[in-house]
């Protein structure tokens, strides 16, 4: 990426979007501390952090923490804790107002830096920032309501980068204004956007200890925070091995566990309206963000007699989305989150090289990331990890079944995670569909796309 790339946009909005990237990049590179009880603190054994979008762009040099640091960050948030929570809600959640008016002003600017540490394209990066928006303020409007606080803590905000900002900063936010104080572990990849709302935060006057942040590199120290007796929750939101692993982690039956862990999101398409638009529905669901997003989805089910004009259907959409820099507006996607993440993908795809249908190719004028094709399959084995479990790649798995009851058994079996869709006109299908798929949330002849993070980051959860 250089610094002129007139050539990159069609449309004014994008040539704001632009300028913003710019200045992200051409802002002061920073040395990112970890921060507890409102020290900043350096370990000495430092990290930096790339792009994806271009491993040339370093946005900042991190600090690995040290052996007992999550125990520190915990006593700090403890100390801070009791205070805290004696300020009255309406206070807590003043503290807010002036972080989400400066996101609100600057949402341009926050959309860039998404993209920049995420490699999410522009459409994908402002909702993301819109998200936040509107979680925010509902916590605002929840913690002036009148809405009494109830039993107080601490709590462990765990994310990874499926959604580096609206979702871990929204439930800090829950959190923080029902009475708790935090220590926040945002993604190794990609934790910039964390760092900027913890900027707002200070300069906002937030007591020291209310909000502690700390990356881990190595993600070490994850068990150590999540096993800790003094922490009354955990937040977990994202894809990988690091949060799933935490299912199995509670200490003991009080620990409160909020779960926002990606799955397949699977989609049922039968006998719908408009078969070309339901493929495109699909397939913007299944490769938006490459993949990565909490609801992108990984599993369609489609019925035998109808196998034949989905696929084609399918194949069409697949071909029309453009994989390439994400700051480009004719890049319907950009890159996977890392290098390590692209060669995991591409050993995926050479394990199930027999099933692959369709698979797209990154633009040649991308530049050096990890850029990964869109890719289709059919046919797997029964066994097959890729029909059951969350890749947390752009990867589709299309599952052919005899008929709608067959259909719904698979969703059933299915890790479907946050949310099911169905793709139909026949009404009575649609509530057999809802009443059979145990998820949060529906998409209903509509993409995935729709759903945004944070939907369970509500203050009452935590008060």
């Amino acid at each position: 990426m250089t610094a002129d790339l007139p050539d990159l946009q069609t449309t004014e909005a994008g040539r704001q979007y632009e300028k913003s990237v710019m200045m992200v990049l051409n802002g002061e590179k920073r040395d990112y501390p970890s921060y507890f009880g409102g020290l900043k603190i350096a370990s000495g054994n430092e990290f930096k952090v790339v792009s994806p979008i271009d491993s040339s762009i370093v946005f900042g040099i991190f600090q690995e923490p040290e052996e007992g640091i999550m125990v520190e960050a915990v006593t700090a948030a403890v100390a801070a804790a009791k205070t805290w929570s004696e300020v009255p809600m309406e206070k807590r959640a003043e503290y807010f107002r002036m972080p989400l008016e400066t996101i609100k002003a600057r949402r341009m600017f926050y959309a860039a830096s998404v993209t920049v540490s995420t490699g999410m394209a522009r459409e994908d990066a402002l909702a993301e920032v819109d998200a936040l928006i509107g979680i925010l303020s509902k916590a605002i409007e929840d913690g002036t309501s009148g809405m009494r606080s109830g039993k107080s803590g601490v709590w462990a905000v765990l994310s990874a980068h499926n959604s580096p900002l609206a979702s871990p900063v929204g439930f800090v936010a829950a959190a923080m204004i029902a009475g708790n104080s935090v220590v926040m572990c945002p993604s190794k990849y990609c934790p910039t956007p964390v760092y900027q709302f913890y900027s707002l935060m200070e300069k906002a006057g937030l007591p020291a200890g209310v909000l502690n942040l700390i990356v881990d590199r190595k993600d070490s120290s994850t068990e150590q925070l999540a096993n800790d007796m003094r922490v009354a929750g955990v937040v977990a939101t994202g894809s990988g091995e690091r949060l799933e692993d935490l299912m199995f982690l509670q200490v003991d039956d009080e620990l409160m566990f909020v779960n926002e862990i990606k799955g397949m999101n699977p989609a049922l398409v039968y006998r719908p309206s408009d078969m070309k638009a339901a493929a495109r529905d699909i397939a913007e669901s299944a490769f938006a963000y490459s993949g990565q997003r909490l609801y992108s989805c990984s599993k369609v089910i489609v019925t035998a007699d109808e196998q034949g004009r989905f696929m084609s259907a399918l194949t069409e959409a697949v071909k029309d989305l453009a994989v390439g820099d994400p700051v480009n507006d004719t890049s319907f996607t950009g890159p996977i989150i890392s290098e390590a993440a692209l060669k995991e993908y591409s050993g995926l795809l050479a394990e199930n090289a027999e099933f692959l249908v369709v698979k797209s190719s990154p633009r040649s004028d991308a530049p050096d990331g990890p850029y990964a094709p869109l890719a289709v399959v059919t046919g797997l084995d029964e066994e097959n990890d890729l029909g059951f479990m969350d890749s947390g790649f752009p990867i589709l798995d299309v599952k052919v079944v005899e008929n709608l009851d067959r259909a719904l058994e698979e969703v059933e079996d299915t890790e479907c995670g946050l949310s099911a869709g169905m793709f139909s006109k026949d009404a009575k299908a649609i509530e057999r569909f809802k009443a059979s798929a145990d998820v949060q949330r529906y998409y209903i002849n509509e993409s995935s796309r729709s759903l945004m993070p944070g939907f369970e980051a509500r203050v009452d959860r935590f008060a």
